[in-house]
């Protein structure tokens, strides 16, 4: 038997173990690493795994704990998770990041941390980490992390980890991962929960789970309470203390070989589609207390906003905006035109600190003198300001990208994570996002386009699609002539609309010498001359750049012929759809549009020979469209493409033709025109 044979029959040894230790409901003890692991040097289940969870192990159950002289419930989260490095590239997987919350009403602490490297060398050698690696972060107000990376890291180490969290929170009953980016051997989550609470329990992501009744047991909770005895004149306090016995459910939630999450482009955040399970307290009551309902309704969220100090009152507080309007509108406008004007004036005057919020940390009022906030701060004063002026405004929240997909099923405010404006005149709704200097009404930043956000007015709430009716579209028209010697020749117009012209006008910022050397420098072979850029200041017209052109080492001169791409720019050489299967949409954010036009003018003496054929390329329904078309006539020849994707969001079942799509327009883009030298016309 090779070597190779021992480690793979070993692997399968050790999972046959921790599938036997499942059935006996048993655990991987901590500390206990086998030669067998140690001497793996690849997941024969996934090749090109740079490293590989061996075993992950968390349970949550409830306790009670004696603080400021009374007990209540806790939750105490353990997790024991073995990872096995096994390229280069997985060192990051030695790096643990374990959020912590905490508010007025308390904080999660973190418990005993055990945590140990494993390495091969003649016999197993462990290194330990010591408590002075370990950092706690402060990541937003609210949250913190404790931070640390694992001793002696190499290729073949084995890691340990085992933490415990403590949290008084019921609402963060901790949700489980059962899918990383790297491949997951067995893993498994055991919960216990008393009676008293009601958790509402989702799945996501497209792997399956395997849950384990693991039977009811009857707990026993001591609680303790400290009061002052009630007898005139008694300075004395009594402790009393008495037994609650719920009875628990206990569940083993468990999946085994679970692949690697692989993420592609066009995608929203991984969290929305990796598998996981996650808890959402609905409500809880002890024996003979009061009945504590957290069942929401999109109504509840409403009205907990609008009575916020830190959201719906937040706009009523100040009555400075009264003072500045003067300053930026007239009674006669529009209300078209105020909008714009208040617009304009917060995006100008008050710069984004790049804080994701939903609630402001300061007043509107503060935000306006700093001329900086967070998302929140930004759009509530944008919304006070449109009020102020009469024009009916209301703040909408949603949750960006990255964040995640709000459920409307699940009806909380932690869904969300930022604000936008929203100005209503004639019927017509116009949403607005003044963190972003560049971004006109109506066209939202990249990062707010996530399906749907939530209308928060004084009385009701209502659901405001936030796919853009606009998306972005780039237009190149090019009049050139090839010369005898194989250089290219004259004019290229370029023109950007709406999302592309954003970009744009952020890739310049107001350093056109900066961008036209960069336009040089990104194309080794093209001389640029004569630069104009048009409407960079104008948000709501295509930004335009024109530029003369001199192209050299483009065509490939062979005896008498002249072989050439037609295809200068915006070309498709890569397809960015490359897995075998995709279980998740592809989500572009906005429906994307180029359209090219070369006219190219032949050396004299020289015939277009071959052409590529014209061709029309398209998705099922009205999905999107590719055209490509070549005419030759009067020593010209004209090159077109079209390139249209028609739909924000494209659902697993589409992902074949999409990636057909493109690998068809990569080869239609690949092919040559080839230009043929003739004898000169004699003279009669």
């Amino acid at each position: 038997m090779n070597n190779l044979m021992k480690i793979t029959f070993s692997l399968f040894l050790f999972i046959a173990a921790i599938n036997n230790s499942k059935a006996d409901n048993g655990r991987i003890k901590f500390g206990k690493v086998s030669m067998e692991e140690l001497a793996m040097t690849t997941y024969d289940k996934d090749t090109s795994a740079v490293a590989v969870i061996l075993y992950d192990s968390g349970s949550s159950y409830f306790e009670t704990q004696f603080i400021n002289e009374s007990s209540d419930f806790v939750i105490k989260f353990e997790r024991h998770v073995r990872i096995k490095i096994l390229k280069p590239e997985g060192f990051n997987y030695a790096t643990f990041k374990i959020p912590l919350y905490h508010s007025t009403d308390g904080e999660e602490k973190m418990g005993s941390i055990k945590a140990k490297t494993y390495n091969l060398d003649g016999k197993i050698i462990t290194d330990k980490l010591e408590r002075n690696s370990i950092f706690d972060e402060e990541t937003t107000p609210n949250w913190k992390q404790v931070k640390f990376t694992m001793p002696n890291i190499k290729v073949g180490s084995v890691l340990e980890i085992k933490y415990q969290v403590t949290t008084p929170f019921f609402h963060n009953f901790k949700a489980w991962k059962f899918q990383y980016s790297i491949p997951v051997v067995y893993s498994e989550y055991n919960t216990r929960i008393p009676s008293y609470f009601n958790y509402q329990i989702t799945t996501k992501g497209y792997y399956p789970l395997t849950t384990t009744n693991d039977g009811h047991r009857t707990e026993n909770f001591l609680i303790k309470y400290t009061e002052m005895d009630k007898n005139s004149g008694s300075a004395k306090s009594i402790e009393h203390q008495y037994t609650l016995t719920p009875v628990s459910q206990a569940n083993i939630y468990s999946a085994e070989n679970i692949p690697a999450f692989k993420s592609e482009s066009y995608m929203l955040a991984e969290e929305n589609y990796m598998c996981c399970i996650e808890f959402e307290l609905q409500s809880y009551k002890f024996d003979y207390g009061a009945f504590h309902n957290f069942t929401s309704t999109w109504e509840n969220v409403n009205e907990k906003l609008i009575k916020s100090d830190e959201f719906g009152l937040a706009m009523k507080k100040d009555g400075f905006t009264k003072d500045i309007l003067s300053e930026i509108i007239k009674e006669e406008q529009t209300e078209e035109e105020k909008t714009a004007l208040l617009f304009q004036a917060v995006q100008n005057n008050v710069k984004w600190d790049e804080k994701y919020r939903l609630f402001c940390d300061k007043s509107l009022k503060n935000t306006w003198k700093d001329k900086a906030g967070s998302s929140a701060e930004i759009n509530l004063l944008l919304v006070a300001m449109l009020r102020e002026a009469g024009i009916k405004a209301n703040p909408i929240v949603l949750s960006t990208r990255k964040n995640g997909i709000i459920h409307p099923s699940h009806p909380t405010i932690t869904q969300m994570n930022y604000v936008i404006a929203c100005a209503e005149i004639n019927d017509k709704k116009y949403l607005m996002d003044a963190t972003d200097p560049y971004c006109p009404i109506g066209i939202l930043p990249f990062r707010c386009l996530n399906d749907k956000g939530r209308l928060i007015t004084e009385n009701d709430s209502e659901w405001i699609n936030l796919d853009p009716n606009t998306g972005s579209k780039i237009s190149m028209v090019s009049s050139l002539s090839l010369t005898k010697e194989g250089t290219i020749e004259g004019k290229i117009s370029e023109a950007f609309y709406d999302y592309e012209s954003i970009d744009i006008r952020k890739k310049i910022a107001n350093n056109t010498d900066g961008y036209s050397e960069k336009l040089e420098s990104n194309y080794e072979d093209w001389n640029i001359s004569e630069i104009e850029y048009k409407n960079l200041d104008d948000r709501n017209k295509p930004t335009q750049i024109r530029y003369s052109v001199a192209i050299e080492n483009l065509v490939n001169m062979e005896g008498e012929r002249i072989y050439f791409n037609p295809i200068l720019k915006y070309k498709t050489s890569e397809n960015p759809f490359k897995l075998e299967q995709r279980e998740y949409p592809v989500n572009f954010g906005y429906p994307i549009s180029v359209s090219y036009l070369l006219i190219l003018e032949l050396p004299e003496n020289y015939i277009l020979e071959e052409q590529p054929k014209s061709s029309k390329i398209t998705l099922p329904d009205n999905g999107g469209e590719y055209t490509y078309q070549v005419n030759y006539s009067n020593n010209k020849v004209v090159v077109k493409y079209a390139f249209s994707t028609d739909k924000t969001q494209y659902v697993p079942s589409e992902y074949e033709y999409l990636k057909e799509f493109y690998n068809q327009i990569i080869a239609k883009e690949n092919q040559i025109l080839v230009l043929k030298k003739t004898e000169p016309t004699a003279l009669k």
